[in-house]
């Protein structure tokens, strides 16, 4: 998933909630990751969950 990032960039998990989803994410077993690609903001996250 991904969108154009604000300007300026935000810190980490700075006013948009991804400390909370993050720690939900790892309390399920998953990962979560975040990061500004070529002005994009980028998550991927992944839950051990069976399809």
């Amino acid at each position: 998933m991904s969108n154009p990032a604000p300007t300026p960039v935000p810190g980490p998990g700075g006013r948009l909630g991804l400390i909370g989803l993050a720690e939900r994410i790892r309390m399920a077993g998953g990962t979560i990751a975040h990061d500004v690609r070529d002005g994009r903001f980028v998550l991927e996250a992944s839950l051990p969950w069976e399809a």
